[in-house]
C-alpha cells in the first residue's frame, strides 16, 4: 500500500514510521483531524480579533460625531 495510488480517487498512500499519510491528487496532505481542529481554532481568534478591531473603530468613527452606519 506503500506510494499506492487509487486509480479512481487519485489520493497517494504513504506509510510513515507513525501514520498513514494520505496526500490529495494535486499532492497536497490532507490533514489530520488535531490539524484541522487548530487550524479551526486559529481562524476562529482571528475573526474574534478583527470583529474586536472593527468594534474600535466604530466606537472611534461614533465618539467624532460619525454614525459608521451611514458611511
Amino acid at each position: 500500500m506503500v506510494g499506492w495510488v487509487s486509480p479512481r480517487l487519485g489520493v497517494r498512500f504513504e506509510l510513515t514510521e507513525e501514520e498513514l499519510q494520505i496526500y490529495r491528487p494535486d499532492g497536497d496532505r490532507f490533514l489530520t483531524f488535531l490539524e484541522l481542529d487548530q487550524q479551526r481554532q486559529q481562524e476562529r481568534q482571528r475573526a474574534e480579533q478583527a470583529e474586536a478591531q472593527l468594534e474600535a473603530l466604530r466606537a472611534l468613527l461614533q465618539e467624532r460625531g460619525i454614525n459608521p452606519d451611514q458611511l
